[in-house]
């Protein structure tokens, strides 16, 4: 009898922490793309657990990265990849960004970690080619219930600073307890020559705290439990 209550009162705390449960599917761990929506300008978001990608400059195509993917933390990930760019006939840098958002239910929302990679083949070009001028600085921006103050990211001229090449890993950044959405911002800068669009890769991993309810069950399987040994007792 005791064995099977506790047994009981475990598994009914396991579920409550499960971090899949906790937030939805923000780490994509259904293997899809539930609950994140993303801009209606092409944008793509797929959930991989795998994904092997070779980004070549279109301006220097003597300029190659290759990087493997795998997940930051469970068995899947996210990959965001832009759509096609806006025509420009400048020279000048121009930018473009996509979006893509993820809603959580505030009471489910545990906080947690997030993590985010981006990667670009305009890492040659993440400094400004006249001095003061603006630089093809892809970036990777990520902003929590629409705070601009909240807002944390990467961009290519961090991937030249840590002496990488065209990817900067996977980087986390916390998620605090009861955010209720995420957006994640993909910004490309290029000009007539070359889009170089980057790709940003995304996953979570929650923070796994029990619900006040399976403390309530718990304590009513104890109490169960204490009666019957009480009565054996007797």
């Amino acid at each position: 009898m005791f064995k099977t209550l506790a047994a009981a009162c475990l598994l009914v705390l396991g579920l409550a922490a499960d971090p899949a449960r906790a937030a939805g599917d923000l780490g994509f761990e259904t293997g899809s793309t539930q609950g994140w929506s993303v801009s209606a300008d092409g944008a793509l978001l797929s959930a991989e657990s795998r994904r092997t990608l070779t980004l070549v400059d279109e301006a220097d195509s003597s300029f190659t990265s290759t990087a493997t993917l795998t997940p930051a933390a469970g068995s899947y990930f996210g990959l965001l990849q832009m759509g096609a760019m806006p025509a420009t006939d400048q020279l000048w840098p121009s930018s473009y960004s996509s979006q893509a958002s993820f809603s959580l239910d505030p009471s489910l929302s545990t906080g947690g970690t997030l993590y985010l990679r981006l990667l670009t083949s305009d890492y040659w070009y993440s400094t400004p080619a006249t001095p003061g001028g603006p630089a093809y600085d892809d970036q990777i921006t990520v902003r929590y219930d629409g705070d601009a103050s909240s807002a944390q990211g990467l961009s290519a001229s961090f991937i030249l600073g840590a002496g990488a090449v065209g990817d900067s890993g996977w980087q986390a950044f916390a998620l605090r307890p009861g955010t209720q959405q995420v957006q994640v911002t993909l910004t490309n800068y290029y000009n007539v020559e070359a889009s170089n669009a980057p790709l940003a890769a995304i996953d979570f991993s929650a923070t796994a705290v029990p619900e006040p309810s399976s403390f309530a069950l718990m304590a009513l399987g104890l109490g169960v439990l204490l009666r019957v040994r009480s009565r054996s007792r007797a």
